[in-house]
């Protein structure tokens, strides 16, 4: 059977208020003729199966107008579908807007959530079960098939309450997928991770909760349903400036390193290397960073290297240092206390160890490149020592003593060849010595 699968970006949710969805705020791309000629474009014939997706419902009046229903189930039927997958709240459910779709094997996806009134109230979903049963009766009717969307790890709720709902929903319908909890960033429930009053599943904890309905024929899992990144818009981000436990612990990036630590998941490389911060931002452009990468290039092995910044907001993937907080923060090194660069490498530490025991399986090698006497090396060495690892300094000990009283020392001529021969070294299976 072909399946085809069709995103159409018009109109927008009539409700638009669930806590976690951000989808339902946003006004879609195209009117209706231009959706219809993005239709026509795509080669549907042969096409036994067809998922329709649209940030709302399609068979909301005020998202796609009866006229453009009418002729997108004719069109359909010309073209040879047999099946189409729609979605749609319930209250849009009725015999006049699903009549143009006879003729077609129509499941109409409902996001049900949870069978609790109580947490549907607090999740402002706008609906009642009550009102979810009516839809149902009114696609039983018809013929269609119901496919319903229960949340795993809905918050206001339990893990309980999710496993009445996935019984409520299966007695009720021919489908049910079961979607991890992702906040989308302009959403209610993002904030409420930022304050640390939730958090999403990591893998090994969704499996704990899907585990005894997965098996089910009826049952579908999704783990992560688009690809979630944190990303923060423009009118929740804060400038965050100063040496201080208020920003080295600033919650946005808190946020960041729970997603590096659980869902992150590097392409497996032949070494990792820490390397530091740059005063200017994204790390990249600056002079320190564009030296070091010079120096990488020059082993022959930049392909076989992840790169990855520690600093004030934690471990930062080089991939990443052009979002923010990580391309706009200022940690001022001579506003530093005794007391703050302590806590620096305490906080570090734990956040570098959170890491390594998440993905150091990922690198045949591990290394830094870093100032023998900063509080990011530091930090880095007891991490390794309290996970029994090695991580050797790239800046061997002779070349350390040549630069260390100049100014950017990692950035020097005798700091980068020793980074280019310490690479060298680790990746062509050679021993590094007492000078790395």
């Amino acid at each position: 059977m072909r399946t085809e699968t069709l995103i159409l970006s018009v109109g927008k949710c009539s409700w638009g208020k669930c806590y976690a969805c951000g989808w339902g705020r946003i006004q879609g791309k195209y009117t209706e003729e231009e959706a219809k000629e993005i239709i026509k474009k795509r080669n549907l014939s042969g096409v036994d199966k067809l998922k329709i997706f649209a940030s709302g419902s399609l068979l909301d009046d005020n998202q796609f107008s009866p006229e453009f229903r009418k002729w997108l189930a004719e069109y359909l039927k010309e073209k040879g579908v047999k099946e189409l997958v729609i979605e749609s709240r319930p209250e849009f459910i009725t015999p006049e807007a699903l009549e143009p779709f006879k003729g077609l094997k129509l499941t109409v996806a409902i996001g049900l959530e949870s069978a609790n009134d109580e947490i549907l109230k607090k999740y402002a979903k706008g609906f009642t079960v009550r009102d979810y049963l009516k839809a149902v009766k009114v696609l039983r009717d018809f013929g269609a098939r119901i496919r319903t969307y229960v949340m795993v790890n809905i918050p206001f709720g339990t893990r309980e309450d999710f496993d009445r709902t996935m019984e409520f929903a299966l007695e009720h319908s021919d489908e049910v997928v079961a979607i991890n909890t992702f906040p989308h960033s302009k959403a209610p429930l993002f904030d409420m991770w930022i304050r640390g009053e939730w958090s999403p599943l990591d893998k090994k904890q969704f499996k704990e909760w899907v585990e005894k309905w997965e098996s089910n024929p009826k049952v579908e899992v999704d783990f992560q349903n688009y690809l979630f990144v944190p990303k923060f818009p423009p009118e929740k981000r804060e400038k965050i400036v100063g040496a201080t436990s208020q920003s080295l612990r600033h919650p946005h990036f808190e946020v960041w390193q729970d997603y590096f630590q659980r869902f992150y998941e590097p392409k497996p490389k032949k070494l990792l290397l820490f390397l530091p911060c740059s005063y200017r931002k994204p790390y990249p452009k600056s002079q320190t960073h564009q030296k070091i990468f010079q120096a990488l290039k020059r082993t022959g092995h930049l392909r076989d290297i992840h790169r990855v910044v520690v600093s004030t907001p934690g471990v930062v993937p080089i991939e990443f240092s052009d979002y923010y907080p990580f391309n706009s923060y200022d940690w001022p090194e001579w506003e530093e206390t005794p007391e703050i660069k302590e806590e620096y490498i305490k906080v570090t530490k734990e956040r570098v160890k959170k890491f390594l025991e998440a993905h150091a399986h990922r690198y045949e090698k591990i290394a830094c490149y870093f100032k023998h006497d900063s509080e990011t090396y530091k930090a880095i060495q007891e991490a390794a020592e309290e996970l029994g690892m090695s991580i050797p300094n790239l800046l061997g000990e002779s070349a350390w003593e040549a630069v260390k009283d100049k100014k950017n020392p990692v950035a020097q001529r005798e700091a980068l060849a020793s980074l280019t021969a310490g690479v060298k070294r680790l990746l062509e299976g050679q021993e590094l010595g007492k000078e790395t």
